[in-house]
């Protein structure tokens, strides 16, 4: 059985990881690993902090260039204890994108995508992603490149 607290924080870290993909966050989303973590997009693989944090400066600079937008929604949150500083997530995540000025037209999400997260405590009692898998099942026209590709 999971914690109120336990399930609050790895909740929080989930949310925060969506809110810096869509630019509405003030962190920076590599220090949501750990120093050796993984973040497996689709057929995209990075390890470690600097190559998620080279591939989010990359993604937010072609995104402003191009007035790309996203939103990511996530739901179904099963999050089972495996230890005192072990989580293992399960949830799906929804994306709508489009380019040009709001508000965009809406239509299907550009990708529907199953997510397993590792979370480990940290030394200093942060959780953290030791990996983040998310894998796409459906995906649209408007769908990042690395999602249409497994």
């Amino acid at each position: 059985m999971i914690s109120p607290e336990m399930y609050l924080s790895s909740l929080h870290l989930n949310q925060t990881y969506w809110a810096c993909a869509d630019g509405s966050a003030d962190e920076a989303v590599q220090l949501l690993f750990t120093p050796t973590g993984t973040l497996q997009l689709g057929a995209l693989e990075l390890v470690g902090r600097d190559q998620i944090e080279k591939f989010f400066m990359e993604r937010t600079r072609q995104n402003q260039s191009s007035g790309r937008i996203t939103r990511h929604f996530s739901s179904g949150f099963v999050p089972e204890v495996t230890s005192s500083e072990r989580v293992l997530v399960r949830s799906v995540v929804m994306v709508f994108a489009g380019s040009g000025s709001l508000p965009l037209p809406s239509d299907t999400p550009s990708t529907i995508a199953d997510v397993q997260d590792v979370l480990v405590l940290s030394a200093t009692g942060e959780w953290l992603f030791e990996s983040r898998l998310i894998k796409p099942i459906f995906v649209g026209a408007s769908a990042a490149k690395f999602a249409q590709r497994t």
